[in-house]
């Protein structure tokens, strides 16, 4: 029998370090000891790292940045933020540990990566070309084409402003380039389609616009062309009503998918919709003799068919249950269907966290394992973090 935890023999520490799904509770096992960190090097390069899902992270009112993880239980973990991170609003993330954040409300904007300490300041003015102006802005969520590391990375935002969505390239540009206002915008992707690859809008009537960068990466300026499908409205559509519904696109198996939320007060001619809660449906673009494209939105009959969705405004990501041993297909979703902007502007208040939980395909379960009920943040809601 071992006379002391550090003398566990390496192969049953092994056996230990492989249970260990979550990359955070593979640090602290490696964090115990000399020996625990030996045999979790010597397992670590015998092998891939597991597949990791999102993290909950949180930045309570009072106390440090935590995470919840799906993999690991109910239990909530400490994350240390970069510098400047700290009490900072959350606007989004990117695979690998970017986050973009607003550290001051509405002003000094950035991508940080919460493992390499990067750190890529974005501006805090844009450019309006139809009037010739330069004003304020208020970010509310960003979508990237690239990691921030890319000559190629273009930041898309959906702002409070003179236009609801604006363009800039990280560190090159030092404004964003706003566009022309999109007519019910609720959502920006990156997809790299069948047909056009840039960032894909949708609006609340289901319309979806391309916007493509146009020139070199390196260009003087940055230039988005607008593109837009011939859409066919499909029956029984719901209104377009923010109120009562709310539209997210996620990439899938290389397609680009739309979920649409149904809320208790939906009434439309889909009832069937309305009592499930959501709907899985996907873009399909077909060519028209005449040049361009049309396009419309199919339901899947499979539902989720195995994935696991994580949704949040620029970010959702769509990953295959069967990746992650024992985890159920399901929706997880966060309170950001409205976006209060007096609480960017930093007038006080509690962000919205009440409306947290997930769908398993059958019914909607409040709350998420781990996500405390009495949550409260004065700093940002809870985001999606993708280590």
């Amino acid at each position: 029998m071992a006379a002391s935890w550090s003398e566990l023999p390496s192969e049953l520490l092994g056996v230990v370090f492989l249970d260990l799904r979550c990359l955070a509770d593979r640090v602290y096992f490696a964090a115990v000891c000399r020996s625990w960190r030996s045999a979790a090097r010597a397992r670590a390069s015998a092998g891939t790292p597991p597949p990791q899902l999102p993290w909950l992270l949180l930045l309570p009112s009072a106390g440090a940045p935590c995470f919840v993880s799906p993999l690991a239980g109910s239990a909530r973990r400490r994350l240390s933020l970069p510098y400047g991170a700290h009490g900072a609003r959350l606007c989004g993330s990117h695979p690998s540990g970017w986050l973009a954040v607003a550290a001051n409300g509405w002003r000094a904007y950035a991508l940080v990566n919460v493992f390499s300490r990067a750190w890529a300041p974005l501006p805090d003015r844009m450019r309006v070309p139809r009037h010739g102006i330069t004003t304020c802005l208020v970010v509310r969520a960003v979508a990237l084409s690239a990691p921030p590391t890319s000559r190629a990375c273009v930041a898309a935002a959906l702002v409070c402003g003179v236009s609801n969505l604006a363009f800039v390239r990280p560190t090159m540009d030092r404004h964003w380039v706003a566009s022309e206002p999109v007519h019910g915008l609720q959502d920006i992707l990156y997809h790299d389609g069948e047909v056009v690859r840039g960032f894909h809008a949708v609006t609340s009537d289901e319309a979806v616009t391309v916007f493509v960068q146009e020139g070199a990466p390196g260009a003087l300026a940055l230039t988005m062309a607008r593109r837009s499908y011939r859409m066919q409205r499909r029956p029984n559509a719901p209104a377009p009503s923010p109120s009562s519904v709310s539209r997210y696109l996620v990439e899938s198996r290389g397609k680009l998918l739309m979920v649409v939320r149904h809320f208790p007060s939906t009434q439309h001619g889909g009832g069937a919709a309305a009592a499930r809660g959501f709907e899985f449906l996907e873009l399909e673009v077909q060519d028209l003799p005449s040049g361009g494209h049309a396009a419309s939105w199919v339901e899947l009959d499979g539902g989720l068919d195995g994935r696991v969705i994580f949704l949040a405004r620029g970010c959702s990501r769509a990953l295959e249950a069967s990746q992650f041993g024992g985890f159920q297909e399901g929706i997880y979703f966060l309170d950001d269907t409205g976006f209060d902007i007096s609480l960017a502007l930093s007038c006080g208040g509690n962000f919205p966290c009440s409306d947290v939980g997930w769908y398993s395909g059958r019914e909607i379960m409040r709350g998420i394992e781990g996500f405390p009920s009495e949550f409260q943040s004065t700093f940002s809601a809870p985001t999606w973090f993708y280590p």
